[in-house]
């Protein structure tokens, strides 16, 4: 249904998939939007703990989004310095576009609007927007570096010195190929093309392959043919770089888990490197998941008392899949995904 005026409000700063779906909705069901942004002077009143970006900034952003979406001549801006105008006294509203969070707060604006002798508003609610987490995205944890402005799951700095780190033994020469002629029986999964490439030469196809199609960020398509050639079932996905969608995570389940163990490749749009921790966890006990190894930095070679501790050169790791290994890439899933 199109209302001839609808108003949606907020702080809107830093847009992010949450507030896009709010203002795409408005635009969607009015011909005309106001759009109430909170001033200064309201967010030193009601939210003064808030760290949002100036009155002045935060409406240059949303007149660049609303330009972009071929709004413009659609929308009127206005700030507001109280909750509830200028909803509860224009008459000519006809709708509000509210969050699940702020339909409360709607309802008593229709409250007051009666009270003025105004017609109450038609509410025209949108669902909470949710991360890769499952969680809704927010502001808050897009500024605290948990997930981007589209949800996305953001690698924390604490975690990049931890995964620096091989979770299983550094293989080198000739040591590659001995160890996937020792587990050759056993379920094998492998994350990275060159690694996949690798575990394929050496005369051993692995449940799972996981590429993104690239080698150190570069263009890597000499898998391709191989993939055709012996009519390995593929699937696609989309994670990374920096983050781990639950939609990789599902498919991985969802393969070692079937009982169909013809292999699959998973061609993941992004980036794989992270994918072999959701890869451990998800492998049942006793399989062996294969992935490259860049060369460790001289800072993660040496524990506290500046002994040799980590490997010096790059390789592919191995891990024999435990309930240790599977508890050590939980934890480090658990950090990055908070």
């Amino acid at each position: 249904m199109k209302y001839a005026y609808v108003c949606v409000a907020g702080t809107f700063d830093g847009l992010h998939r949450g507030h896009e779906a709010l203002l795409k909705r408005a635009f969607g069901v009015g011909e005309r939007v106001l759009i109430g942004l909170t001033s200064e002077a309201y967010l030193t009143q009601y939210k003064p703990v808030s760290t949002a970006a100036l009155y002045e900034t935060r409406r240059r952003a949303l007149e660049q989004w609303v330009a972009t979406q071929g709004y413009a001549n659609r929308v009127t801006i206005v700030p507001i310095n109280d909750p509830f105008e200028p909803a509860i006294s224009d008459p000519m509203l006809d709708a509000i576009v509210v969050s699940e969070q702020t339909r409360a707060r709607a309802e008593e604006v229709n409250r007051m609007r009666v009270r003025n002798g105004c017609k109450p508003l038609m509410f025209s609610l949108v669902p909470m927007v949710h991360a890769q987490d499952d969680k809704p995205i927010s502001t808050t944890r897009v500024k605290s570096g948990i997930i981007d402005r589209f949800g996305r799951l953001t690698m924390p700095d604490s975690l990049r010195n931890d995964l620096a780190l091989p979770l299983g033994v550094v293989l080198t020469g000739t040591q590659i190929k001995e160890s996937m002629l020792v587990y050759k029986d056993r379920t094998i999964i492998s994350v990275g093309d060159l690694t996949t490439k690798t575990v394929l030469e050496a005369g051993v196809t692995p449940l799972l392959m996981i590429i993104d199609n690239k080698v150190n960020r570069m263009e890597f398509h000499e898998l391709a043919p191989i993939i055709i050639r012996r009519d390995f079932r593929k699937q696609t996905v989309k994670s990374g770089p920096g983050f781990i969608s639950s939609e990789a995570i599902d498919q991985i389940r969802r393969v070692v888990s079937s009982a169909d163990k013809s292999p699959v490749v998973l061609e993941v749009g992004g980036e794989e490197d992270l994918l072999a921790l959701p890869a451990i966890i998800e492998a049942p006990i006793g399989s062996v998941v294969y992935y490259g190894q860049p060369p460790v930095p001289a800072w993660a070679r040496f524990d506290s008392a500046r002994r040799a501790c980590g490997p010096d050169t790059s390789g592919v790791v191995e891990v024999v899949v435990t309930s240790e290994k599977k508890k050590d890439a939980e934890v480090l899933l658990g950090q990055f995904i908070r």
